[in-house]
């Protein structure tokens, strides 16, 4: 019996003694105190009796005791099954504390503006954020729901109230930008995304909100919008036709100008073929349009011109001169190609007429021209003449023949200067041409001007030649500006025309005196003059076209220390310009 007693006692102690050890680890104190104190007065009852049943005086019922022990038992084993749940509890409520923190971090610490709104419509959480954003704390939120409707600017407040009323209530996902007005007075355009809440069950917990400040995003769209509607207006209002095309060359856009232009309203071309409808098939050189449009967007070139005849919708034909080029996005893949075209119906027209009239002029000026050739060659069998009077009647009649010869010339000079001139090269005596233009510039100057001339270093004379193949009158004209030009640049000194032979000829022609400084860059420019009372600053440039016709090249040099040399180099052979 004593056994069962002491066993009992050992049992509670034991207890006894993982209560109190379970203090620290689950921070109940005194509750496991009480527990401790309860199983040390049962031991307190357990060895009372085992005394009493040592000095004889009781008798313990053995069922009783058996009992006790058993009761003794089971408080130890629940304690000591209550020491590893407490662990486990212990364990996930610290798991719960750091996932709670790690949570809270990540949504105080947020940029943006985040709130919680419960179905009730109150806050649930509001981040540190919202002080930076609207210049209210947290706290203001949480205390008057409502303040986030006041501080909404008046014109946005019928919006965004109507926005707040079905927050909270919807399952919706929602967007909605609006302006605030913060407590110093400024403003700010925020953009709010909203999302519902629920939990593993689906039940609705509220909606949570996003807010960020979008001040440069608004500003710089309104400068986009306000870009477009510029680029818009001055697409619209241009007198050219804007046209845009896709890859496959259907009309994407075409400005009001050119919808008026061709004779369709807005919205008839678009997805309709360019090619065929708008533009010709082929441009003024027979150049295929569709497939240049194919080469433009595989290899853009940049930008192309051409002109092209097109027949408008009242079946009336105009002139466009079009500009190509091709649309890129921004990573450079063709998207389309723009045209720009320019009705130049009516200058066509004018060229034209000025052509006319020209023919008409040169054709009316051949009729005096001839009595002026004519009346010299008669003059010329008078007997009573003296050889000097006669030699200047030729001169006259070769000046007239000369005339005739650019009047005759005069549509050449223009092709050469347009880049229409076909050359048709004849067997010219290059040498004979210069002497007649150096005869005829020191003839014409008061008092005469010295030009010697020379081959391959040797004074000419009569008898010498020079066979090139060249257009006479283009090259008479050429030597004689060149050599008004140095006559006039001389200051009475000498002049010297120097022309070697060989493949390719060269022709010198040489004065004292520097270029001035003015039109040094420029000297074969169209215009280009200084210093001359009459000068027109045509002569250098259509040397400079007569050259190049015939596949030459024309060059200067001056210095104030050698003075200024000309020099045209000439091909011998048969040379297309």
């Amino acid at each position: 019996m004593d056994l069962i007693i002491i066993a009992s006692i050992g049992i509670q102690l034991a207890a006894a003694a993982l209560a109190l050890f379970l203090i620290p680890e689950t921070g109940r104190r005194w509750s496991w105190i009480l527990i401790a104190a309860g199983l040390i007065g049962m031991v307190h009852r357990r060895v009372h009796t085992l005394y009493m049943f040592w000095e004889g005086r009781a008798q313990p019922d053995p069922a009783f005791e058996l009992i006790g022990l058993l009761v003794s038992v089971i408080i130890l084993l629940g304690v000591l099954q209550i020491r590893p749940i407490f662990r486990q509890l212990k364990a996930a409520n610290e798991k719960l504390t750091r996932s709670e923190e790690r949570f809270r971090t990540v949504a105080d610490f947020t940029y943006d503006w985040e709130y919680w709104r419960g179905p009730d419509g109150e806050f649930l959480y509001m981040s540190p954020s919202c002080e930076r954003i609207t210049g209210y704390p947290p706290s203001a939120f949480m205390k008057d729901p409502d303040l986030m409707f006041r501080m909404v600017h008046p014109e946005d407040r019928p919006m965004v109230k109507a926005h707040l009323f079905n927050e909270h209530r919807t399952l919706e996902t929602d967007t909605l930008d609006f302006r605030i007005i913060r407590p110093d007075g400024t403003q700010h355009w925020l953009s709010h995304r909203c999302v519902p809440v629920t939990n593993e069950q689906g039940t609705f917990l509220g909606a949570r909100a996003s807010n960020r400040i979008i001040d440069q995003r608004v500003e710089a769209e309104n400068r986009l919008r306000e870009s477009r509607r510029l680029y818009r207006d001055l697409v619209e209002q241009s007198h050219f036709i804007v046209l845009e095309v896709d890859t496959e060359g259907k009309v994407f856009f075409i400005n009001r100008w050119g919808l008026d232009f061709y004779g369709f309203r807005e919205g008839e071309l678009t997805g309709r073929d360019a090619v065929g409808l708008l533009l010709p098939v082929a441009d003024d050189q027979d150049r295929d349009l569709r497939a240049h449009f194919r080469d433009l967007l595989e290899h853009n070139p940049g930008h192309t011109f051409t002109e092209v005849e097109v027949m408008r919708r009242n079946e009336t034909r105009a002139t466009l001169s079009l500009g190509t080029s091709v649309i890129v996005d921004e990573t450079g893949k063709a998207t389309g190609i723009l045209c720009i075209g320019t009705d130049i119906t009516a200058r066509k027209a004018a060229e034209k007429l000025k052509e006319d009239v020209e023919r008409i002029v040169r054709h009316d000026l051949k009729s005096p021209l001839m009595g002026i050739i004519g009346l010299p060659r008669i003059m010329q069998e008078d007997e009573n003449l003296t050889d000097r009077q006669k030699e200047m009647l030729q001169v006259v009649e070769e000046a007239g023949m000369q005339m005739m010869d650019l009047i005759n010339q005069s549509l050449t000079l223009y092709k050469l200067e347009s880049g229409t001139y076909e050359h048709q090269p004849q067997s010219v005596d290059w040498l004979a041409v210069i002497m007649r233009a150096v005869r005829d510039t020191s003839m014409h100057r008061e008092p005469a001007c010295s030009v010697e001339a020379t081959l391959d270093g040797q004074k000419i004379e009569k008898g010498m030649q020079l066979v090139i193949q060249g257009d006479g009158t283009l090259l008479y004209g050429m030597a004689a500006n060149l050599l008004k030009n140095a006559v006039e640049a001389s200051g009475g000194q000498p002049v010297r025309v120097d022309v070697t032979s060989g493949d390719p000829c060269v022709l010198e022609i040489r004065n004292h005196l520097p270029v001035p400084e003015e039109v040094r860059h420029s000297f074969f420019d169209k215009y280009s003059t200084h210093g001359k009372h009459n000068g027109t600053g045509l002569g250098t440039y259509s040397a400079r076209l007569a050259a190049e016709a015939h596949g030459g090249k024309i060059a200067m040099d001056t210095s104030p220390e050698t003075g200024t040399v000309v020099r045209v180099t000439l091909p011998r052979g048969q040379t297309a310009a």
